[in-house]
């Protein structure tokens, strides 16, 4: 599953990408490595304002949940930062977010664990176009969203059945966050899209981009140990197993 990502872009790179600003109260950070444990702030564009995009947290907080945001967080029961294509329809925390909520989620590179023998090692991931592993092109995740009393929005992406790239990375769960390709991303934020639709972008939408990616150390030990995100969590490191891409 995706737990990490990075967004390294300057705010007007964003609005060219999808040709569309930021909402007037959206906070930036120009340099942004995510951990969905933390929540950190990751930018969207909901459904329902598809003219911008805006900041929200990473883990969609469900409808049925009636507390502060920080008390669904706070709760290790519940895990909303990515959500199952598979299992989307069916779920609680997600069904209507997926008909009336969808929204698009920008971002340049995502960690995934590979598994060898008794080891686990991440590797960063990035379009194989990008100008090199610091540069990197922007992308859309498929994502769902929900916005609480105070219009604050929180987000999960969608993650589905990975390709012959991603089976050999994330070798042990087999799978693959949604990255969208450019003619579906409209579309998925489309409010008047039916399920079967929906369902069809899940199974076909993915990127026809090919992606690339390398091993690095591990992203939350070292973040932790530095009480802050570095550029070394990106850098190449010895794989645990040679010749994987």
């Amino acid at each position: 599953m995706c737990y990490q990502k990075s967004l390294n872009q300057f705010q007007d790179n964003l609005t060219r990408y999808m040709d569309k600003p930021p909402y007037i109260n959206t906070h930036f950070e120009a340099y942004n490595m995510n951990d969905g444990f933390t929540h950190d702030n990751i930018y969207i564009i909901p459904m329902e304002e598809p003219g911008n995009w805006f900041s929200a947290s990473w883990g969609l907080v469900p409808d049925w949940f009636r507390g502060e945001r920080e008390e669904f967080y706070n709760n290790r029961k519940y895990n909303t930062l990515n959500a199952r294509d598979d299992k989307v329809y069916e779920s609680n925390s997600y069904r209507n977010a997926i008909k009336e909520r969808r929204c698009l989620i920008f971002c340049d590179g995502f960690f995934e664990p590979h598994h060898y023998n008794s080891e686990s090692q991440p590797y960063f991931c990035y379009l194989n176009e990008s100008d090199n592993y610091k540069n990197r092109s922007i992308f859309m995740f498929a994502g769902i969203y929900s916005k609480d009393n105070n219009d604050n929005y929180s987000a999960s992406l969608i993650t589905t059945d990975a390709n012959l790239l991603f089976e050999k990375i994330h070798n042990k769960a087999k799978r693959m966050p949604l990255v969208l390709d450019r003619k579906y991303e409209n579309d998925w934020i489309n409010q008047n899209q039916s399920d079967s639709i929906i369902k069809g972008i899940m199974q076909e939408g993915f990127t026809q981009k090919t992606f690339t990616g390398h091993p690095v150390m591990n992203y939350r030990k070292k973040v932790n140990q530095e009480k802050k995100y570095t550029d070394e969590v990106i850098e190449p490191v010895e794989p645990i197993e040679a010749g994987l891409i």
